[in-house]
């Protein structure tokens, strides 16, 4: 499953990084000023299981107001328990499972979730560590996946945005993690959609300590006391590994890359495209370089995936493709101004989930 790296000349490599860089940092920055909810980070190397239902959630405890709860949590045996009094089985057979990627503060799922609950899914995310190995994320993965099965769930369609879609290909191919013929511990993985996922690597993993200065100061405003302690030194993100991890042509992905997908499982990768091809029709050079460029963070061609043949091109950055920019959001919010349209890749996540 290898391929060649993208093609293009160092200028044109320099400039798609550089301009990828600006813009990935102007956006993520933002994040931290204009982000959604969901800032909780995960500690522990097997990560954390949360589940979404903002309307009960809220009923049961209205302080909770971004719909969120753990799985060992009050409010998760409080919704199984009446639920079975009520004579049904909560979560039930089918949970969509979204799975966030390298230095994310939460906030990505902000709008995905309350769409998937809209339409009727059952809803839960894997938070992990992000800097920790992917290896040591897609185990956790597979852990998760053993409770699922205990609490009777028999097919998980994942939902993975930028690194999460690497981690969720790790835990279904690895044999070592006990994957079988698209099954993860006994739970049916039915489809796997893939939003800015970097299969061939990124060279924004190159600077990620700018995605890590980023990290801790989100963490530093989400803290109470707002401890200066965070902004030194976290303790917990294994040194950035899984930015190494990250890098085009690293070991991890010469090996992620040599496995194929079990065919059960459908594919589809959303690919983001910064510069609207319309605007480099006909020049070749420019358009090389827009590809080069992709989403900001991940090339086009990084996106894609081989043997993946549902693969959907959308003009958005990383981010936008599934989540409105929190700096055209806060804008729109301050000026009274109406919501932006929902991003087009929340239509496209439906729609495949729908043709299940």
């Amino acid at each position: 499953m290898n391929r060649k790296s993208d093609d293009g000349g160092g200028l044109t490599d320099f400039v798609g990084l550089f301009v990828g860089a600006v813009g990935a940092l102007c956006v993520w920055v933002a994040g931290m000023f204009f982000g959604g909810s969901g800032v909780d980070w995960v500690v522990d190397s097997g990560g954390a299981l949360r589940w979404y239902d903002g309307v009960r959630n809220r009923a049961l405890d209205p302080g909770l107001t971004d719909g969120w709860f753990g799985t060992q949590s009050s409010t998760f045996n409080f919704i199984r328990g009446a639920d079975f009094a009520a004579g049904h089985e909560w979560p039930g057979d089918r949970v969509v499972l979204l799975v966030h990627g390298l230095d994310e503060p939460g906030g990505i799922w902000d709008e995905v979730a309350p769409a998937l609950l809209d339409a009727g899914y059952v809803v839960a995310r894997y938070d992990y560590p992000n800097d920790q190995p992917v290896v040591t994320s897609a185990e956790g993965l597979v852990e998760w996946m053993r409770v699922l099965s205990e609490i009777g769930v028999e097919r998980v369609d994942i939902v993975a945005h930028s690194m999460g879609g690497l981690v969720s290909r790790e835990a279904l191919t690895n044999p070592e993690m006990g994957a079988s013929s698209g099954m993860i511990e006994g739970v049916e993985i039915g489809r796997l959609i893939l939003c800015g996922t970097p299969n061939e690597g990124s060279a924004w993993a190159k600077l990620r300590g700018v995605a890590e200065v980023r990290e801790r100061l989100t963490r530093w405003l989400a803290s109470d006391e707002m401890d200066l302690i965070i902004l030194g030194g976290l303790g917990v993100d294994d040194r950035g590994r899984a930015g190494l991890d990250l890098l085009p042509g690293s070991a991890f992905l010469e090996l992620l890359n040599a496995r194929e997908m079990p065919s059960s499982v459908s594919v589809t990768c959303i690919v983001g495209r910064v510069v609207d091809p319309v605007k480099t029709m006909g020049l070749a050079s420019a358009d090389q370089a827009a590809d080069a460029l992709g989403d900001g963070v991940v090339s086009v061609r990084s996106a894609m995936l081989d043997g993946c043949d549902d693969v959907v091109h959308l003009v958005a950055n990383h981010r936008s493709m599934i989540r409105t920019v929190e700096i055209e959001e806060g804008w729109r919010t301050m000026v009274g101004s109406e919501r932006a349209p929902r991003p087009e890749g929340i239509s496209v996540i439906l729609d495949r989930l729908a043709g299940e």
